[in-house]
């Protein structure tokens, strides 16, 4: 460089040495402001002092092709976001004034948390959170526990997890270089620990919206095939949308790019490398945490391939029915959906869901005229993990409900809700705003109620709110009655279905049709061991009993204070689950069925018995009564097709086969009919109160009791839905 100045200006010598020395301060300068130690030599000014030099001193010098420790490029990830392009965010509104910093030296913020993203979202309920660290227990306390590493080494091993935005550099000596080893920061799970903090959002047009649609970008880890971090394994980032399948990279719709399972979304992915057992980084060793992520995996919650979630997906047929182990055929995909799916186009657009051929901004787009039929508005309640949350919130139909982009079973932010604790709840499990938005032309009813009207007592539901939002059903017995029963009313129709796994209501007594005169059952003593002691307590070393899985372990039955005080629950042979399907306590002597060994069956085969004879009893009545194909009741003596559903009722004929249809359906859906089986779900959730029902039903459709058959005591009076009940 030198020579071509000198012949092209003719310097002098003189002018020649200041320019060298001119060259050396700007080097010397340069190299100061990118790792230099020089520029902490001697005493700095105070932090506070230091002043704003703008983004371009990071971006254009240090951290120009810099990563940061999700492994993202720094520069070119923060100029990408709308945290940047929308919000104008800069390096300092973050890491706070950079004056002092040049690379060594001193910065306010280094490793941002939560306050300073609250500066600006306003998440200040994190702060209450177990992931925020409330009680700020020390970084300290990782050296207290005996390890085979170094100190060191263990805090980088739990910080993975406890604060996992640390960057961890150590001496050649294999001493703690950074984080400061006498300055170590509190154990905490911030923004940055869920969301990429250099690129946290990016935004998409849909049709279905005239502004651009935001959707946040979650962090990279690496993890082995489990989901559990470890130190060899491939990148790993939760998403809620993905430019894979019907939704493009612009936010239109081809439903031709459906292929296979290429809409299905990862939410659950920013939770499960933490939540899932690894080996620490450095020992080796199995980390302490539960294996939530694989239990979760495992579960009816996590299984895509339910009918559940799978009829309910972008391409059903790519999908295996597990009850069968055949894929789902064009005839199962009667709610296929598209997506991407405006949940605000709902009731104040003139109806639930709002679809046609192309979205538009008054309208989601359909599949093909012919293939998923129905309105899946309503079903989104439950059947898809992201859009369960607008009914949550109660914003479904409004301008505040978000634009889901494909499809997700119940996942960890389905019931979870990371940013906040709510009342009672824990663990930040969501409390939904109102349990029951129900409203038709012939009743509203809205609140924290059952379907039934009657209340749900929140203070006794607690974490287990969210498990009864979604197992209420769909109908109840108060619902049937406003709609078919009550006086004016039209009876005759298709078959008026409470819909599957009622077995939130069923477990509190509510939304069966009850028969004024009558008292029913409460079951207290599983409403206070309540869903999560019995489904999610006692998780088992294969993951697949307790915590995640749903599936009870029967060493949570089989408490002093519960069933092992009298005579224990067996297991189910070769599992940890327990054999419902066999069980009665030892002091329960009653004949429930009018059986001729009716007190010594199994409550789960009493209650069998009971439904089978209410099934014979429909059938002198001309119905016959089908738990395996829709609508359920069907003329008797022909083929169990629509074109032959029963719609002749009467109100005893109404009652009965609801009852029968809420009790059965208490189980999931199976290859084989429920009747075929001991009724063990609704022998759990609520024994007294299902045959209290089915006794009911029978006496009001033959006119008399069932002989011999023994009808338990009921606590509460029924409950009361208006005239002719």
């Amino acid at each position: 460089m030198l020579p071509m100045l000198q012949k092209e200006v003719g310097m002098t010598k003189r002018s020649r040495v200041l320019v060298c020395s001119a060259l050396l301060l700007v080097a010397l300068f340069f190299l100061a402001g990118c790792g230099s130690g020089t520029k902490e030599a001697g005493p700095q000014p105070p932090l506070e002092t230091a002043t704003k030099v703008g983004s371009e001193s990071c971006t254009n010098t240090c951290h120009a092709t810099t990563v940061d420790v999700t492994g993202t490029q720094i520069a070119p990830a923060w100029a990408a976001t709308t945290h940047t392009t929308d919000g104008n965010v800069q390096c300092e509104n973050c890491h706070g004034p950079a004056s002092l910093h040049w690379g060594v030296g001193p910065i306010p913020f280094p490793n941002p948390q939560a306050d300073q993203c609250n500066a600006c979202h306003g998440f200040t309920g994190f702060n209450a959170t177990a992931h925020a660290n409330a009680n700020k227990i020390p970084d300290s306390t990782f050296s207290q526990i005996p390890t085979p590493v170094s100190t060191p080494q263990h805090i980088q091993e739990c910080s993975v997890c406890h604060n996992s935005s640390q960057r961890f550099v150590f001496n050649s000596d294999g001493s703690l270089a950074k984080p400061d080893p006498n300055n170590l920061p509190n154990p905490t799970v911030s923004c940055a620990s869920c969301h990429n903090a250099h690129e946290p959002e990016f935004k998409v047009s849909v049709p279905q919206r005239s502004a651009p649609v935001g959707y946040p970008v979650f962090r990279n880890y690496v993890v082995d095939s489990t989901g559990a971090q470890s130190k060899t394994g491939s990148p790993f980032a939760g998403f809620i949308f993905q430019p894979n399948g019907a939704v493009q990279a612009d936010g239109t719709v081809d439903i031709t790019r459906v292929v296979g399972t290429n809409n299905e979304l990862g939410a659950e992915r920013v939770c499960s490398p933490c939540h899932t057992r690894g080996n620490y980084l450095n020992s080796g060793g199995p980390t302490h945490q539960q294996d939530i992520y694989t239990q979760w995996r495992g579960s009816a919650h996590g299984e895509r391939n339910a009918p559940a979630f799978a009829e309910f997906s972008a391409n059903p047929t790519a999908y295996v029915n597990p009850n069968t182990g055949k894929n789902y055929t064009t005839a199962d995909a009667g709610h296929q959906s598209l997506w991407p799916y405006d949940m605000a186009l709902g009731s104040n657009t003139g109806g639930g869901g709002q679809k046609g051929a192309t979205a538009s901004t008054k309208q989601n787009a359909a599949v093909p005229v012919g293939v998923g039929s129905n309105d899946n508005f309503p079903c989104y309640k439950c059947h898809n993990g992201l859009t369960s949350i607008a009914y949550q919130d109660n914003v479904q139909g409004t301008s505040s409900a978000p634009v889901v982009f494909g499809d997700e079973p119940v996942t960890c932010v389905t019931c979870h809700d990371p940013h906040t604790n709510v009342g009672t709840q824990s663990k930040n499990t969501r409390q939904p705003v109102i349990m029951t938005n129900y409203s038709t032309s012939s009743v509203t009813i809205t609140g924290n109620v059952f379907l039934d009207t009657q209340p749900v007592p929140l203070d006794k539901t607690k974490n287990a709110t969210i498990c009864v939002y979604c197992h209420q059903g769909r109908e109840s017995g108060y619902t049937l009655y406003k709609t078919k029963l009550a006086p004016g009313k039209t009876i005759t129709g298709s078959f008026f279905n409470p819909h599957y796994l009622g077995t939130g209501a069923m477990l509190w007594g509510a939304n069966a049709y009850e028969y004024t005169g009558k008292s029913y059952s409460v079951n207290e003593a599983h409403q206070t061991a309540n869903c999560i002691t019995c489904h999610m307590s006692n998780p088992t070393a294969d993951n697949k009993n307790g915590g995640h899985s749903w599936n009870p372990n029967v060493v949570s039955c089989n408490t002093s204070s519960c069933h092992g005080s009298f005579n224990a629950v067996a297991a189910e042979s070769g599992t940890a689950s327990p054999d419902v399907d066999t069980y009665r306590a030892n002091f329960d002597t009653n004949n429930y069925t009018g059986d001729p060994n009716g007190q010594t069956l199994s409550i789960a085969q009493s209650i069998q018995s009971l439904e089978n004879k209410l099934v014979a009893l429909l059938k002198t009545k001309g119905i016959e009564y089908d738990d395996l194909n829709y609508p359920y009741a069907f003329k008797a003596g022909l083929p169990h097709t629509s074109a032959n559903a029963f719609t002749a009722w009467t109100p005893p004929a109404y009652k009965a086969t609801f009852n029968l249809q809420f009790i059965v359906k208490g189980l999931p859906s199976a290859a084989t009919s429920q009747l075929l089986v001991p009724n063990a779900s609704a022998a759990v959730h609520n024994y007294k109160y299902c045959i209290q029902l089915l006794l009911d039903s029978y006496a009001d459709l033959n006119g008399s009791p069932l002989a011999g058959a023994t009808r338990p005591a009921g606590t509460r009076p029924a409950t009361v839905y208006g005239p002719g009940q």
